[in-house]
């Protein structure tokens, strides 16, 4: 079994109940094949890039699935043949499916800094004892002399 993602836009006209139907069509498809929903996210009415079947927007719906590769071949036989479905595109999904965003742990953590005007004063002192003067050697030399002034006449 493959992990999918599914991403389908529904026509705007309809009202909850109709998307909530049409999203259950498609789940009871997967289903069907022996797949599993792991992911749905109902990303709701869009303005549509360019006018599709001359609507301007849609109900987008992004699923992410685990079934076995046989019902991609009927998934987009439902799509085509269903009126309701402007577009869809189904690939298979990379990665690990999380839940929610929220749940991914940082890689790195980074602690946070306070500092106070007493610690900012100490930084900034040990900072210029730090500074050293630059060694004739490391002076930058001027090869140019500045014109010097023509006399006036």
């Amino acid at each position: 079994m493959h992990i999918y993602e599914t991403t389908f836009i529904l026509s705007p006209q309809a009202d909850d109940a109709a998307f909530d139907r049409q999203i259950k069509a498609v789940s009871d498809l997967i289903e069907r094949y022996n797949g599993s929903i792991i992911k749905q996210n109902r990303w709701g009415i869009r303005r549509l890039a360019y006018p599709i079947k001359k609507y301007t927007q849609g109900y987008y719906i992004n699923l992410i699935f685990k079934a076995d590769n046989k019902i991609l071949s009927e998934m987009e036989r439902f799509f085509r043949i269903e009126e309701p479905y402007i577009r869809y595109l189904t690939v298979r999904y990379e990665g690990e499916p999380v839940a929610e965003k929220e749940s991914r742990e940082p890689a790195v953590s980074t602690p946070k800094v306070t500092s106070s005007p007493e610690k900012k004063m100490a930084s900034e002192e040990e900072t210029e004892a730090n500074i050293q003067p630059a060694t004739e050697e490391e002076k930058p030399q001027d090869t140019e002399e500045p014109p010097s002034p023509e006399p006036s006449i």
